[in-house]
């Protein structure tokens, strides 16, 4: 298992002229919080839930050679993290996120857990589309679609461009 770094520097992988500054303040297997500096100054915290990308993951052009814990982007803040420029309320967040962890863990036992049913659109759809519709980010869209085209359940039909710019979209439907 690949964890997050305790401390990095982000902006063009600490290259750019002006990088943020990244500091672990706290964390379980679950949830981590985060303070956010440039030049020294706290620019805020950032408290998430510790998502985890499994071995085998293809990002960009690489495939990740073992489970690997993954920081937040910005289309899950507000859903699984939250920023704060207040220190005493993200430590508020990150123990109502360690007190949620450990009363699922109590509650429901890993191999009984509730697993959140995703829907599967009718229509054809692309990956960013089956993504938005059930409000999962991209690279859990792009898993959940893998795995149901080995399941059966869904099937690839073509490459399109729906755009002027980019690359061409798959276009996936649901096998009945």
């Amino acid at each position: 298992m690949i964890k997050l770094e305790v401390e990095f520097k982000s902006g063009d992988g600490g290259f750019s002229a002006n990088p943020l500054h990244y500091l672990q303040l706290n964390r379980t297997d679950k949830v981590a919080v985060y303070q956010r500096c440039n030049n020294g100054k706290i620019l805020d915290h950032e408290v998430f839930r510790i998502k985890i990308l499994p071995k085998g993951t293809q990002i960009f052009k690489t495939i990740t050679e073992d489970d690997q814990e993954k920081y937040p982007g910005s289309s899950q803040f507000g859903l699984n993290a939250w920023s704060t420029k207040d220190k005493d309320r993200a430590m508020q967040i990150y123990k109502e996120l360690c007190h949620e962890s450990m009363n699922n863990v109590i509650d429901q036992p890993e191999e009984h857990s509730v697993k959140v049913e995703l829907v599967t659109p009718v229509k054809e759809f692309t990956t960013k589309e089956f993504a938005e519709e059930n409000k999962i980010d991209y690279q859990e869209a792009v898993l959940w679609i893998k795995d149901a085209i080995a399941k059966g359940s869904v099937k690839f039909l073509r490459t399109e461009k729906r755009s002027t710019r980019g690359k061409p979209s798959k276009i996936y439907c649901k096998i009945a």
